[in-house]
């Protein structure tokens, strides 16, 4: 069996190589970066193993032996998942290698937001002491609900973090029909939780029917409120954004992205961003600590080896369209 690597963060493959060591197979890691590079490296392997390569209608098609596509990460917009499922092909991710660090990084951006703190440590560096912010509207948590777009693991986590904070934990998922916990109350549409909380925290995967679903509309409905977003950067409109920030529906964003990635910084959008102190963006980096870099390697290699044997990893996520699952 042979596992392709088409391209990857991280600056060592020891990980991988240690799980194919083990299950006897071998490990390509020549990085690809365009659909001919995919096609003419995959032609003999089983699996691939992506970060953000686009795997294409196109590089499916021409990839009769490939059996299995796993995401380092979580979201796969960047994978045709239709056109697998048509080939037969399965795509998986890795759900659960970075719960801790993203709810936590989430939890991080929304107390940035609480305190203001990027505006009090803009200040510092313009040598300005604010010892009395009397202009600055700060919130008691225990005082306000937060509410979460989407209720999967990340966010479940980030619920556990916020209960003991904050008034209530509510969230909006259409998927979840019943659930069993105490932390949080679900609500039945995105309009009520927007209205009903003052900090959002969007956790939705970017799909066709997610993008810009955090729109003009549904931010007006903050009244000074805190938008966090851990998600992928499409799945809220930049211009509504925009419009919030100058309208005050936004009192502060937080985002571990960016449209697009990276940031043509010269923009007139990334400009806009920079030159706020209402602001507090990262790049990308929510997932990473010593442990989770090394947890999704190893996964990743471990289901890609999975599905390279034939079998049907758990994490697949089109396993309904599949003769093999």
């Amino acid at each position: 069996m042979k596992i392709l690597i088409t391209d990857m963060l991280h600056t060592s493959d020891e990980q991988e190589r240690a799980v194919c060591k083990r299950y006897g197979c071998e490990l390509d890691t020549t990085f690809c970066h365009n659909e001919e590079d995919l096609i003419n490296c995959g032609k003999d392997a089983d699996a691939f193993l992506v970060s953000y390569s686009k795997i294409t209608r196109n590089v499916l098609e021409s990839l009769p032996n490939l059996k299995i596509v796993v995401k380092y990460g979580i979201g796969v917009d960047n994978i045709d998942v239709q056109a697998a499922s048509e080939h037969q092909v399965m795509v998986a991710n890795v759900p659960d290698y970075c719960l801790e660090e993203v709810a936590s990084h989430a939890l991080m951006l929304i107390m940035n937001g609480l305190k203001q703190a990027p505006f009090f440590d803009r200040k510092f560096h313009e040598s300005v002491w604010i010892s009395k912010p009397n202009d600055k509207i700060i919130y008691r948590p225990s005082e306000i609900s937060i509410g979460l777009v989407s209720y999967g693991r990340i966010s479940k986590m980030l619920a556990r973090y916020a209960q003991p904070l904050f008034k209530e934990v509510c969230f909006y998922d259409p998927y979840i029909r019943q659930y069993d916990d105490d932390i949080s109350t679900k609500v039945q549409t995105l309009g009520e939780l927007f209205e009903r909380c003052t900090v959002i925290s969007i956790h939705t995967p970017l799909t066709a029917g997610t993008k810009y679903i955090i729109n003009a509309e549904l931010i007006s409905k903050l009244k000074g409120g805190i938008l966090v977003n851990t998600s992928r950067a499409d799945v809220v409109d930049p211009q509504a954004v925009v419009e919030g920030l100058n309208q005050r529906h936004i009192l502060f964003y937080g985002a571990d992205t960016f449209w697009p990635e990276p940031p043509d910084f010269d923009s007139d959008l990334a400009q806009y961003f920079l030159n706020r102190t209402d602001v507090l963006i990262t790049p990308h980096c929510a997932w990473c600590s010593l442990t989770s870099e090394k947890d999704v390697r190893r996964k990743a290699t471990e289901i890609a080896i999975e599905g390279a044997k034939g079998k049907c990893p758990p994490s697949v996520l089109n396993s309904h369209a599949l003769k093999r699952c």
